[in-house]
This record gives C-alpha cells, structure tokens and sequence, in this order.
C-alpha cells in the first residue's frame, strides 16, 4: 500500500483497504514492513510473519514476533509493531460475515476455532505463548498459497472471486490443521474448547449436554463453562441454541421443508420450541422469517 488513510480515530476501513469491494479479502504483501503507526480496522487481519522479527504492539502489552508466527487480528484491537529488525510480513485482510465463515464446513476443525477466535480473546493471558509457529517448511507451503492468492485478486481473470475464496479456504484449512498438530502447553485448553465448538457445530441436531462437553474438553464442568464463556461470550448451552437457530435458518432461507421438520433436522424437541428460540435471537418467528426472505 503506497498510502496510510488514517482517520481521527486511526481506524482503518474497508473503503480504504479493500481494492476490489466485490471481494470480501484482500492480500498486503509487507517486505519490508513500513512504519506504521498504532491502528485498529472494520475488518479481520490474518498476519503470517515471513522474515525478520519485531515487537508487536496489541493494546498495552508488547509481545516478541519472528518469522513463522501465524496470528489474528481481530476487528477494533489497536496494533503495531516496533523495533523491527528486516520485518516482512504478509497480511490477509477479511470479513468473517462476507465470507460466510459461519457456514463453512471449517467449523468442525478445533483449530479453526482456537486460531481465528480463541487465541486472540487469550493472547494477553497467555503471553502470547498459544500462536501458531510454523516450521520452515509448512512456511514456504504457506507463501505459495499466499502468492497463489495474490495472483488472483491482482490479475482478476475470470472466476477470480470463486478462486480467491477456495484459497483463502484452502489456506485457513491448512492453517487450523498446523495449529491441531503441533499445540503447545498454552494452547491446549484452546484446543480442547475449540474442540467442544467443533463438536456443536458438527452434532448439533443430536442432544448435547453441559457434562458431554465438559468431558469432551477434559475440563471441570465448571472450569469449561467459565472459559468457555470468556472465551465466546455466551454459555455454552446457549452457544448449541444459536448454532441450532442457524441452521434452522439456513434451511427457512434455503430448503421448502416444514417448519417442524426443520425444527427436528436441528436438534428442537417440537416446532414451539423452535419458534421461541427463533424469535428470541432473530427477533421473528421462522414463518415471518422465511416469509421476509422470500
């Protein structure tokens, strides 16, 4: 980027940094990065260290990050790195909603879970300790799908909007797998709840319980209820609700089945309970819901 638009409130937008507004994404390859000053953006930031070493800056604390360091920034975190000693970088600009990350079949990986959300609501209480660090080769894997990516928003042939998204998949997928394999002492209870996440958005239609959870992460039922409420900012039982009125309203917006049937493919003992359920986080019921879409 040859410029920085910085606003009063050094908040950087779409608006700005987006070159295409058709393409939720945008790739900022960083070699070397410039100075920049203290930041936050409207919209997520998935940084990937490629060279060098420096001091990163989130908020008041200031943490250590070398080459091979994977990390999120999410929306409204004031950032910037100091003391950079041949920093290169390449940042992935995204927007979880434009993208429809909630949808993507990503969501049944623990380590999508402890990457893209986790470790950044845990970052400053593990020291940053619960990143991802890459081993060589897995970055030089991660530069070719970077460039790959890059290809495609620059040169924008045809299809490139279908390309660019299976490649951020691609890549995000890659990722969360590296960050399963490889957990350090710091992340595995990120884990273990990305994992309990993981398991309600792929069981969801079946009865779930507190204490399934709780054993499914290895965890106290009343350790696993405390972070994992830190964690997403909800229970987790009422986190099973919002996932399962989701899906209920993917299948109004997508599918002609009945409202009952739809109610039982999502794991609602009977259509009355969806309906509370429906309106107490959408704020309408299924019917005027699916009637709105229509």
């Amino acid at each position: 980027m040859a410029s920085h638009p910085l606003d009063s409130a050094h908040l950087l937008t779409k608006k700005d940094y987006f070159a295409d507004a058709t393409l939720p994404m945008q790739v900022h390859i960083r070699d070397p990065q410039p100075v920049f000053p203290l930041h936050s953006h409207a919209f997520d930031e998935l940084v990937i260290i490629t060279r060098g070493a420096a001091m990163h800056v989130i908020g008041a604390q200031a943490f250590p990050v070398r080459s091979g360091d994977v990390f999120v920034i999410t929306q409204h975190h004031e950032h910037e790195y100091r003391d950079m000693h041949r920093l290169a970088l390449a940042n992935i600009l995204f927007d979880p909603g434009a993208l429809n990350m909630n949808e993507w079949d990503i969501r049944a990986l623990p380590g999508f879970h402890a990457l893209f959300s986790l470790e950044p609501a845990f970052r400053a209480q593990h020291n940053f300790d619960s990143r991802l660090q890459l081993s060589d080769q897995q970055l030089q894997q991660v530069n070719e799908m970077i460039h790959e990516l890059t290809r495609e928003t620059e040169q924008r042939n045809p299809g490139y909007r279908v390309m660019a998204k299976g490649l951020f998949m691609q890549l995000a997928v890659f990722l969360s797998r590296a960050y399963s394999a490889g957990p350090t002492a710091e992340s595995v209870d990120l884990l273990r709840i990305g994992d309990a996440i993981a398991h309600i958005e792929a069981s969801y239609a079946q009865k779930i319980t507190l204490d399934e959870l709780a054993r499914k992460s290895h965890l106290s039922k009343r350790h696993f209820s405390r972070v994992f409420h830190a964690c997403i900012g909800r229970s987790p039982i009422d986190h099973l609700m919002l996932v399962r009125v989701q899906k209920a309203a993917e299948r109004l917006k997508h599918t002609n089945r009945t409202i009952t049937d739809i109610a039982f493919d999502c794991g609602f003992s009977d259509s009355n309970y969806l309906t509370r359920c429906f309106r107490k986080t959408i704020g309408l019921t299924p019917g005027q819901y699916r009637k709105q879409g229509q």
